[in-house]
């Protein structure tokens, strides 16, 4: 199956850009900003905040933004085990 990748901004919310973080996910859809919260929950918990958006990005814009290492290891949203 092919998986899907997708920024995810985390922050405080509008007009605190200067501490958003930034993150790839990967998943078979696109999650909703609840849904993200959610499969992200326990590094929110880690760096505060809430998940602002959600944007697809191709994999060749992944790969040149993020650390593909263990990319294979990364949960996958919307798979079922």
């Amino acid at each position: 199956m092919e998986h899907q990748y997708f920024e995810v901004c985390i922050g405080d919310g509008p007009g605190e850009s200067y501490n958003d973080c930034w993150m790839c996910i990967r998943g078979v859809r696109v999650p909703s900003i609840q849904e993200a919260e959610q499969f992200l929950a326990s590094d929110i918990a880690k760096i505060g905040g809430h998940v602002l958006g959600v944007y697809p990005i191709d994999r060749e814009t992944a790969k040149s933004g993020y650390d593909f290492n263990y990319v294979e290891q990364w949960p996958v949203f919307g798979a079922t085990n």
